[in-house]
């Protein structure tokens, strides 16, 4: 994967009369097609102190599309990185739904309310679920106040648990490590994932939760 930087800002190295400057590509990151019990895994890791950009985003999504396609895959899930910035800009278009994960803080509802207005510019219908929930159940009612006068739905609610970690540390998911509390608020929110998503493809969702009526 080559940084594409020399020629996005190369400006400057071509009409430098004395050639003074000169841009350089060179490799920040490599890209992957991995095989997992679970399907392919289209994947990039960047070397030390590269920036991650919207390219890189772009190119693993191109990747995984073409290869859904030779594998007649009817189902992408891609995991979007925080914030609003490019690289979650160039994981949220083009997408049939958007599960946003929010946490009970000040912050989390902030960051929820701006990635929803960047939702609805991109026409991407939206659901939401809120991690560690229990932490803090009175923000935790502020979340939900703010999704139910935005017509968004909370699919899920998700409890803080040490159960989590523990999946984690042996490298298996936490439906399979566990049949606790958490394990079953995992496998519902899927479920109304898989609904919200059906009803999108057969157009029977609408309004502001769900893209433009």
């Amino acid at each position: 994967m080559l940084n594409r930087r020399s020629e996005e800002r190369g400006f400057c190295a071509r009409i430098c009369p004395q050639q003074a400057i000169t841009m350089r590509s060179h490799l920040c990151g490599q890209w992957f097609i991995s095989t997992t019990r679970f399907g392919p895994f289209v994947h990039a890791s960047l070397r030390a102190g590269e920036e991650n950009s919207g390219h890189l985003v772009t190119l693993v999504r191109n990747q995984a599309r073409m290869l859904a396609g030779r594998e007649n895959l009817s189902l992408i899930l891609s995991d979007g990185p925080p914030g609003i910035g490019c690289p979650v800009i160039s994981s949220l278009s083009g997408v049939d739904l958007a599960l946003l994960v929010t946490e009970p803080t000040a912050s989390g509802l902030h960051d929820l309310e701006r990635l929803l207005e960047l939702c609805h510019h991109f026409l991407v219908p939206a659901l939401v679920c809120v991690n560690k929930y229990d932490l803090d159940e009175a923000q935790t009612g502020e979340i939900m106040a703010f999704c139910t006068r935005q017509g968004v739905e909370v699919a899920g609610r998700l409890p803080f648990d040490e159960a989590v970690t523990k999946a984690l540390s042996h490298g298996v998911p936490l439906v399979e490590y566990t049949t606790g509390a958490t394990t079953g608020a995992v496998e519902a929110l899927w479920r109304a994932v898989l609904r919200a998503f059906n009803g999108i493809r057969k157009g029977r969702l609408k309004g502001p939760g769900y893209g433009p009526s």
